[in-house]
């Protein structure tokens, strides 16, 4: 016989030590953050029995860094664009009961690396030192190296180059410039600034779900739609699920900068958490799901009493950078002798006068990209400090930086007027401050992780009344949503666990 979920909590409060009056309640649980991780709190507690939750917001959005927005003929993803992986991945498995909701991404066809001169290189060329790269980076040897990324992938590259025959045809010139292109690829893919910050021998490294790693969203919602498929206020279909719906203008509060967070006073059965408007909100329960970026600036004076060591050390040793994209609108579609994307690779004379113009931003740029649905539209990805820089550059100055590459790197090829342009600006938000986490070397030195940073704060009945949610507390799956919607599915287990006795 199969039972209704809340009889069968019903059924365990009764089998544990607490109080059926306890069991029998609707413990008041604030979620400070509307992104991917505070949107799968709230709806795992609403959609298990526990209702009496609002949700403090500090925009007048949600989504966070899931930022689906009207651009052309249709939307572009200023935030998170693909869905990375399928087996095992949350996101997928939510949204693969929907048909036609994600398909292979034109991004993961047709790349090409491109030199300061218009020359494109040999595919198989590249293909042979992408394989090379792969190998060193995945090397046992790197896992007891005891220094950065960046100087082990150097020392073992050149080292390869020299003694191994097989590249006998990649001059030094080329090596080079492969070497700058696999680097930005990994500050795209880790938002970090140099991979000479991050250790070789990292004790938490991201885990890679199976499948397809560039899985595009329809052209009609975007990512935005997984947000109403975990809510239930995406319509179900025959062969999807159909789960309660959660009322979420019901439950959202906009406009709420959360300020302060006393967790641990003389009443110690209720949280206070005050916003900057001077609103205060009591709770049995807080689910911080603010980014990393936002606590590394903010948690000295956002918690009262102050945070315990474990937590401090993990806000400041994990790293929470920026990577920022910008998508032009042209008249007319792309040129049709454009790869899907292009990777810029600098002679250095070339970057020598980029440093010198008024253009010196630009080398922030690391590629162009095509844009799924979107024929129109060209993306251009940026990294690192100059990235940071062009945020704060005037959106006129930023589109003649990008035709001046253009007529650098595809000089043969013609591009239609611009109509427009939109980009992120993750790092100066306040609300963010950076795109996504990754580890550092002073992760490693101070013995941190994400498991750290999503260590609960109990009072003193050893009661957890503040918990962490977001990509940064993931171990495993942190810099994508699956991973910050895994991390608020896992807090709102904790909440339920508190009382059905198991915690």
């Amino acid at each position: 016989m199969k039972y209704h979920p809340k009889f069968r909590r019903f059924i365990v409060c009764l089998l544990t030590t607490i109080s059926l009056v306890n069991c029998a309640r609707n413990p008041r649980v604030v979620v400070i953050g509307a992104g991917a991780a505070g949107l799968a709190t709230a709806s795992r507690l609403y959609q298990g029995g526990i209702t009496n939750v609002t949700i403090l917001e500090a925009s007048q959005r949600v989504g966070g860094r899931i930022r689906t927005t009207p651009f052309g003929a249709g939307i572009v993803e200023l935030g998170a664009q693909w869905c990375h992986g399928e087996k095992g991945n949350v996101v997928y498995e939510l949204a693969s009961a929907y048909s036609d909701m994600l398909k292979a991404s034109i991004i993961g066809d047709d790349a090409a690396l491109i030199q300061s001169n218009g020359v494109r290189i040999d595919d198989e060329l590249v293909e042979k030192l992408s394989t090379l790269a792969e190998q060193i980076s995945e090397s046992e040897d790197r896992m007891s190296y005891a220094g950065s990324l960046g100087d082990f992938f150097t020392e073992t590259y050149w080292q390869r180059l020299q003694t191994d025959a097989g590249f006998s045809d990649v001059s030094h010139e080329l090596a080079e410039q492969f070497l700058v292109y696999f680097h930005n690829r990994g500050r795209g893919d880790s938002a970090y600034d140099s991979w000479y910050d991050v250790a070789a021998n990292e004790t938490d490294s991201y885990q890679e779900t199976e499948g397809n790693q560039a899985l595009a969203w329809n052209s009609r919602t975007g990512y935005s739609t997984i947000l109403d498929i975990v809510s239930g206020n995406y319509p179900a279909t025959a062969n999807s699920p159909n789960p309660t719906k959660v009322p979420l203008s019901e439950l959202i509060v906009f406009g709420k900068y959360v300020s302060n967070i006393q967790w641990n006073g003389a009443n110690i059965k209720n949280v206070l958490i005050t916003t900057e408007d001077g609103s205060q909100y009591q709770a049995d329960h807080v689910v911080v799901t603010v980014s990393l970026g936002v606590l590394k600036e903010n948690s000295a004076t956002m918690f009262t009493p102050a945070l315990p060591t474990v937590n401090q050390q993990a806000i400041e040793g994990l790293n929470f950078g920026t990577v920022n994209k910008i998508f032009t609108l042209y008249n007319a579609p792309l040129p049709e002798g454009m790869a899907n994307s292009v990777f810029l690779l600098w002679h250095k004379p070339d970057l020598d006068a980029l440093r010198r113009s008024k253009y010196a931003w630009a080398e922030a740029v690391a590629a162009f990209f095509r844009v799924d649905h979107q024929p129109n539209v060209l993306g251009a990805w940026l990294n690192g400090i100059e990235g940071r820089q062009a945020e704060l550059l005037p959106d006129e100055v930023v589109q003649e930086g990008l035709a001046h590459l253009l007529e650098i790197f595809l000089p043969k090829l013609n591009f239609s007027d611009v109509q427009s342009i939109i980009r992120s600006k993750w790092s100066s938000d306040r609300l963010f401050r950076g795109s996504y986490s990754s580890r550092s070397t002073l992760t490693e030195t101070l013995g941190t992780g994400a498991q750290y940073l999503g260590s609960y704060l109990a009072n003193k009945d050893g009661t957890p009344v503040v918990m962490f949610a977001g990509e940064a507390t993931n171990r495993l799956h942190f810099s994508t949503v699956h991973g910050a919607i895994e991390s608020g599915f896992r807090e709102a287990e904790r909440v339920f666990d508190i009382y059905n006795g198991s915690n």
